[in-house]
């Protein structure tokens, strides 16, 4: 009895579903023909990555023979709000600096990107933005937000330790020259900033060593300005000096997005979809109707 009730459902099932054919071949049709205009309206972008590896968390930061005096007059380093390379938080700060807003917005500006991002706003005729409103008009704040959210990626994989930047645009060449000037420029920044912090420890150091005659609290400051001059030395003689390319950004030759294949076969299985839930959908006597004039047609035919 279960087995002829089964067997009834499912060609009953079947049934309907033949008989309103038409209706779920057109939806089929318009879910596909609407998927390939999607598929083909969107732009295509590119992407473009940069493998790098962290310098160690001690990058500039090594206190080399040092260390032992610093561990006995560890109060000199702390005199002033001295930083003499602890180091535990370089990769964080790497890190940080590459995806910091300061220096996106920094780098759009360098480069005038505001009309290459905004390209539909931008009249270069006339060097004007087509948006008369100056409060819609973009900004390199609004920018920086774009790049963060839609464009830059930064990917730390914990297992490697090794960090991948990666730029997505319509431009496979603009995406690589983007990601390659970002790396440089994160590394110009520590840079500057570990040879301008040594600098101050340096002139700090010098005065404590001027106002002591203690044997050795003068060693220990020795050793301390040994090794900052050697954080100077190691910065300026140091293009990579927080992050070391491993695997430099290349121009793209295939793109990323859209998916167009799969946009399609989406599109077809939705639209497949909603034409066997409309076939159920329709009421008893239109199914009929349909059935009839399917019939009739079929004899026309004949």
């Amino acid at each position: 009895m279960d087995s002829s009730s089964a067997e009834i459902s499912i060609g009953d099932l079947a049934a309907t579903l033949w008989s309103r054919r038409l209706l779920i071949i057109c939806a089929t049709a318009v879910a596909a023909g609407i998927g390939v205009a999607i598929a083909f309206v969107l732009p295509e972008k590119f992407e473009s990555s940069v493998v790098l590896a962290p310098n160690g968390d001690d990058v500039g930061g090594k206190l080399g023979g040092a260390g032992a005096l610093l561990s006995q007059f560890g109060g000199i380093a702390s005199l002033g709000g001295l930083s003499l390379g602890g180091g535990g938080g370089r990769k964080s700060e790497a890190i940080a600096t590459l995806q910091s807003g300061v220096l996106t917005e920094a780098f759009i500006r360098d480069n005038n990107l505001l009309p290459v991002l905004y390209e539909d706003d931008w009249n270069a005729a006339g060097k004007v933005w087509t948006i008369s409103d100056p409060a819609k008009q973009p900004t390199p704040w609004k920018a920086e937000k774009l790049f963060r959210e839609k464009i830059r990626s930064v990917h730390d994989d914990k297992k490697t330790g090794l960090i991948t930047l990666t730029i997505t645009w319509s431009d496979p060449q603009l995406a690589a020259k983007w990601a390659a000037e970002l790396v440089a420029r994160t590394n110009a920044t520590l840079r500057t900033r570990a040879i301008a912090e040594a600098q101050r420890n340096l002139d700090y150091l010098n005065e404590q060593l001027k106002k002591t005659s203690v044997v050795e609290l003068q060693t220990a400051i020795y050793g301390l300005i040994e090794n900052q001059i050697k954080q100077v030395m190691v910065a300026n003689g140091s293009e990579e000096f927080a992050f070391r390319i491993i695997d430099p950004a290349r121009v793209s030759e295939k793109r990323s997005s859209p998916k167009r294949a799969r946009i399609v076969i989406l599109a077809i299985f939705l639209g497949l979809t909603i034409g066997c839930g409309l076939a159920f959908a329709l009421p008893r006597k239109l199914a009929v109707r349909m059935g009839r004039l399917d019939r009739d047609r079929s004899l026309a035919n004949q």
